[in-house]
């Protein structure tokens, strides 16, 4: 395996992972910013002295290539890296979205249409059997998955009309250089951004949700989609690490708090990775894992349906996902490598 981009939280939490999985043998990872430094000199959590090498030298090596890269460069490398018989996972926006919505919402013009149509969407709980044999997976990110994962049994038994959701994120999902992130303006502090409709995984979620009204469950990812709409407010919160996604649902029906419990059991009763609680989720109960803790609450005095998820923004919201994901894409037990359980305190 090679990761080219291994210098942001996600890559260097996919290392950590990858370096204790018993199907994997790391032989290259790439950083423009730390080639020819050692592991752990870039990342001090990491008891390894290899040196980060050149791209060319990562996908010459390897036979399965981890992109963890700003968007718009991805689309680049993939294709020869296919080309040239490498299998590919994708942890950048780059091939989640048609060429045309990439387009219109991270404003990069897309190089590589034609590798987005043999691309599979990397949800597990939704695509795992296009995921099996998979050589390009688009990897979702960690506001995506949680949102998508609790509003996605209410889609798939086709009662979901809409939804107003409201996420908070702590800073390490914003990556090791992210603007506004410095503790002086993040310490006790609390803030909305990217608000009005204008977050650019707003039409992810949307697709998500359209392929299961569509489609029902298992999903394809160049299948059909029907319209939904969702609101979406995103808000950065002095932590270092987690996602909580509050979902208000709009929904079609009478429900009672049994029904939808019920719901959200059955729908998610075979997966290993995600969890429907009695209570409501913490970010802190998910620290370290690849889980998705839920909660489904029908509001009785206003007749709401409202839906809680908590996960690992740097784990089941991206590392853990890809590591998921590389399992089903190369036959390993689909758990391998990957925690169910959290760090606590």
């Amino acid at each position: 395996m090679g990761i080219l981009g291994a210098s942001g939280y996600g890559g260097a939490e996919l290392l950590r992972l990858l370096k204790a999985h018993p199907g994997v043998k790391l032989v290259g990872f790439s950083s423009r910013k730390h080639e020819g430094r050692s592991l752990s000199a870039a990342w001090p959590q990491l008891w390894d002295e290899r040196l980060f090498l050149s791209q060319e030298e990562v996908l010459e090596r390897a036979e399965v290539v981890f992109l963890a890269l700003p968007n718009g460069l991805a689309m680049g490398i993939a294709p020869e890296a296919l080309r040239a018989g490498k299998r590919v996972i994708d942890l950048s926006g780059d091939f989640r979205l048609p060429p045309g919505v990439y387009e219109a919402w991270y404003g990069i013009r897309h190089q590589s249409p034609e590798a987005y149509q043999e691309a599979v969407y990397g949800l597990p709980e939704l695509h795992r059997q296009e995921l099996q044999g998979a050589r390009l997976v688009a990897n979702p990110g960690c506001y995506v998955t949680a949102a998508t994962l609790a509003l996605a049994p209410l889609a798939a038994e086709g009662v979901l009309k809409g939804g107003f959701l409201v996420g908070l994120s702590g800073v390490s999902g914003a990556g090791r250089e992210g603007e506004g992130t410095f503790f002086a303006e993040v310490n006790e502090n609390l803030k909305p951004y990217k608000a009005g409709g204008t977050h650019r995984h707003i039409p992810e979620m949307e697709q998500n949700l359209g392929r299961l009204l569509a489609q029902g469950r298992p999903v394809r990812t160049h299948g059909e989609a029907k319209e939904v709409r969702l609101s979406f407010t995103p808000h950065l919160v002095p932590m270092t690490r987690g996602i909580l996604v509050t979902a208000e649902a709009e929904v079609e029906g009478d429900w009672s708090q049994g029904l939808l419990q019920a719901l959200y059991r059955d729908f998610y009763a075979q997966e290993p990775f995600v969890r429907v609680l009695d209570r409501l989720p913490e970010t802190k109960g998910t620290l370290g894992s690849n889980r998705v803790d839920l909660k489904p609450l029908y509001e009785a005095r206003t007749g709401r349906v409202l839906v809680f998820a908590a996960l690992d923004n740097l784990v089941k919201g991206m590392a853990g996902q890809a590591v998921q994901n590389l399992n089903l894409m190369l036959g390993f037990p689909e758990e391998t490598a990957l925690p169910k359980e959290g760090i606590w305190p």
